[in-house]
């Protein structure tokens, strides 16, 4: 009854044949926590994880997974710690270390995934391709791009998940001309690409300045029934913006179909630097400082096209607004701070 529920989207149906249940196992109660997983209700699965007094293998594989899939990273590797502890007296599995590999992405907390991959030899566990894409993602995004592409080449079969994490950490690490031979690879496999996916891809072509064969793949997303992110727009914004195609970069915000984010509008604004274009430059400002009011980023990068153009009064009056005002720079708030820091 309770997985029937759960597969109907009725969580609180569910959780009220639970709390009628006179018996409970872990079985019962690792379905509730995997469930509430889903629907991301993480306090409601922590509730039943901290009622159960013996705690086995599979009730600490749903809380750590819970956790991690849920984006709380820092908890989920407390969790694994806590397991590792002697008095658990349990002994992590292969589903355990993926999740907490992931965990370890996150965060970016290379070193920790590092020390999982001894620890797990030391167990006598072998890197199957579960647990190789997910250090391939680890490494990806930690810059350590070799090692991922090393434990790319050992699969035994490449999935989806396997190639967009490659894709993903190749374009993020600047290797463009990698990702889209991967990409070009991946879809000669028939394997459709997702949104994480196309992160990758676009970023790829954004970073070796491809602006046809960019957008082009941008707009092949809703043939495989994908809706864009904002992210992907702010991305071709960026990519379009670069190359000095401020305008079409302006046009397709305004096609957005949702309120575009500040990364959207922080793109155009770079590229507006980068090509000293004031007047689409007092556009994108105003709407960067609208959704984000409290970052002095938008006003310095702004002040700096009036230097540019010669406007200094104009230049002097952003730069005390910011001293007046106390703006901070908020760190990685923004799309704007991502592509300065590749200038």
């Amino acid at each position: 009854m309770i997985t029937g529920y759960i597969e109907c989207g009725k969580i609180e149906l569910a959780r009220s044949f639970f709390d009628a249940m006179p018996d409970r196992n872990n079985v019962s109660y690792i379905t509730m926590i995997s469930a509430y997983s889903k629907y991301g209700s993480v306090e409601s699965a922590k509730e039943l994880y901290d009622q159960m007094a013996e705690k086995d293998l599979l009730l600490y594989n749903a809380m750590i997974a819970c956790f991690a899939q849920n984006n709380r990273a820092k908890e989920a590797l407390q969790l694994f710690d806590e397991m590792l502890n002697p008095n658990a007296n349990v002994q992590p599995d292969k589903m355990t270390l993926a999740s907490a590999i992931s965990a370890c992405s996150q965060l970016g907390d290379s070193k920790y995934g590092t020390w999982i991959e001894t620890y797990m030899r030391e167990l006598g566990i072998g890197m199957d391709d579960h647990l190789a894409t997910s250090f391939i993602d680890l490494y990806a995004k930690c810059g350590n791009i070799d090692k991922a592409h090393e434990l790319f080449n050992s699969l035994q079969k490449r999935d989806l998940v396997a190639y967009t994490a490659m894709i993903l950490g190749y374009g993020i690490n600047g290797r463009g001309k990698e990702a889209i031979e991967l990409f070009e690879e991946m879809m000669d496999a028939d394997i459709i690409p997702n949104l994480v996916t196309f992160t990758g891809i676009l970023t790829a072509y954004n970073h070796v300045g491809l602006v046809k064969e960019g957008y082009r793949c941008f707009m092949s997303m809703q043939r495989h029934g994908l809706l864009p992110s904002q992210d992907h727009y702010a991305i071709v914004v960026d990519l379009l913006g670069r190359a000095g195609r401020l305008e079409e970069a302006h046009e397709l915000i305004k096609k957005i179909p949702m309120q575009p984010h500040a990364g959207v509008w922080g793109a155009l604004l770079l590229a507006c630097s980068l090509h000293n274009n004031v007047e689409l430059a007092e556009v994108a400002w105003k709407n960067c400082c609208e959704l984000e009011p409290d970052s002095s980023g938008y006003h310095s990068l702004l002040a700096n096209i009036y230097a540019s153009a010669g406007r200094w009064d104009d230049a002097k009056r952003l730069r005390r607004a910011v001293e007046e005002k106390g703006l901070v720079k908020i760190p990685g708030s923004s799309w704007t701070e991502c592509f300065e820091s590749q200038q």
